[in-house]
């Protein structure tokens, strides 16, 4: 569907990227994320919009990687950051986990360590 000189998928992806960018910004203000996240994410926006208004100059990367059409490249492009995202957030609730417990049984220790001396006196 065309709306003026924009389809659809652009003006939702305009309207994603300002409600994205407004909340980093929030983050940020509320001291959530620093600076360098925020300006990332937003080189990030700025990056999927810019190949969602001129899809073809994506051809050429593509023809380079061995798709045949640049959206293809895109989407695996796409699928490829998410996993790797969707790694790193396993590795750091895997450290977490560990610390956890780490934390839980130094606690435990102590208050052993306490109870048999209440139970000497």
């Amino acid at each position: 569907m065309i709306i003026g000189p924009f389809r659809i998928y652009q003006i939702l992806l305009i309207i994603v990227m300002i409600i994205a960018i407004i909340f980093m910004y929030n983050r940020v203000r509320n001291k959530r994320s620093t600076p360098a996240t925020f300006a990332l994410w937003v080189v990030v926006w700025m990056v999927v919009l810019f190949f969602a208004f001129a899809p073809k100059i994506s051809d050429p990367l593509a023809g380079f990687f061995g798709f045949s059409r640049g959206l293809d490249l895109l989407i695996i492009a796409g699928f490829a950051v998410i996993a790797y995202a969707g790694f790193r957030f396993y590795i750091k609730i895997d450290n977490l986990n560990q610390n956890m417990t780490d934390l839980v049984r130094e606690i435990a220790i102590r208050n052993e360590i306490q109870l048999d001396e209440e139970n000497d006196e």
